[in-house]
């Protein structure tokens, strides 16, 4: 299957844009979670608008990793982050999911088209990516008491399918 999703950053005054652009799938989010982490290693981002307009589709994963750059900028700042988004299926899946909870949502706006540097995607190793799945589907489960009901088999599978492969 081939993997067309892409993610580009913009800034301005320390504000981050991140265009989330195709499919974006699981195998892109150690790359996107490292490149957050670079973010926040330097100095305090002022806010964060994740644009979804010209995204297809989404995984739980991904979606995990939004949540824990909202929960990274609660400790930082009182402003929630802001996601635009103009795709009904989509709009739908972030409701049930709770992130409503940690985001404002804005079901009807749309960012000037604008250059971005794209966020590199390097294939990760097993461990890099397990371990970013893991963190993404927790961050989901503690969102709201119906995600963990959600999410709580998928967590254990993985833990448990590390945990296997670490046993000599």
């Amino acid at each position: 299957m081939m993997d067309n999703g892409r993610v580009l950053h913009a800034s301005q005054n320390d504000v981050h844009i991140l265009r989330f652009i195709g499919d974006i799938r699981y195998p892109i989010s150690p790359s996107i979670a490292r490149y957050i982490d670079e973010i926040f290693s330097g100095s305090s981002p002022a806010g964060f608008v994740i644009d979804l307009t010209e995204t297809d589709s989404i995984d739980s994963t991904n979606l995990g990793l939004l949540v824990r750059v909202a929960r990274r900028m609660q400790g930082l700042s009182d402003q929630r982050i802001t996601i635009i988004s103009n795709h009904a299926d989509i709009n739908s899946v972030l409701y049930s999911m709770s992130l409503d909870e940690v985001f404002d949502i804005v079901e009807n706006g749309r960012l000037p088209a604008g250059s971005g540097e794209k966020i590199s995607h390097e294939t990760a190793d097993r461990e890099n990516l397990q371990r970013t799945l893991i963190d993404a589907h927790h961050a989901l489960m503690d969102l709201s008491k119906k995600n963990r009901g959600m999410f709580k088999d998928v967590v254990a599978s993985l833990e448990n399918s590390r945990n296997a492969e670490k046993q000599p």
